[in-house]
């Protein structure tokens, strides 16, 4: 019995602090969409903040071509592109969301791979979706 006790308390500690290390990971979920409106139609970059504690994002776009070093090249989308009026950096309070809607114009011809979104502390993230797909392959068909 005293074994029993024993080994359920060492199993409690572990999880325990395996799940005090997982609350202080900065988590994202970056989501590309179609962004469709009267009078406009364009894609949107939707960043979830999974995190236990508030995030601040600072830059938001597609990861183009092959990568050179530890990090892929990127092409940010910039604050002229948005059409919501978003202004980045912006924070992001635990378990909340924002969508950066844009025109995807200029953006035609870079070889786009995925969606990124990154922090002011420097954690990136990335996403695709059935909708990036759809868009990329219209993208290399020339429409």
């Amino acid at each position: 019995m005293t074994l029993a006790i024993a080994v359920l308390g060492a199993v409690l500690g572990i999880l325990n602090t395996w799940n005090s290390i997982n609350d202080r990971r900065v988590r994202i979920r970056v989501v590309p969409k179609w962004s469709i409106a009267p009078g406009f139609s364009g894609m949107a970059i939707e960043v979830v903040n999974l995190s236990a504690f508030p995030i601040t994002i600072s830059e938001i776009g597609f990861t183009i071509g092959r990568s050179k070093g530890a990090l892929p090249r990127r092409a940010p989308i910039s604050a002229q592109m948005f059409v919501d009026g978003t202004a980045l950096p912006i924070k992001l309070d635990r378990h909340a969301s924002f969508s950066g809607t844009f025109h995807t114009n200029g953006l035609e011809n870079l070889d786009i791979g995925k969606a990124f979104a990154l922090t002011t502390s420097g954690v990136i993230s990335y996403g695709k979706s059935p909708a990036l797909k759809q868009w990329i392959a219209d993208l290399k068909r020339g429409g």
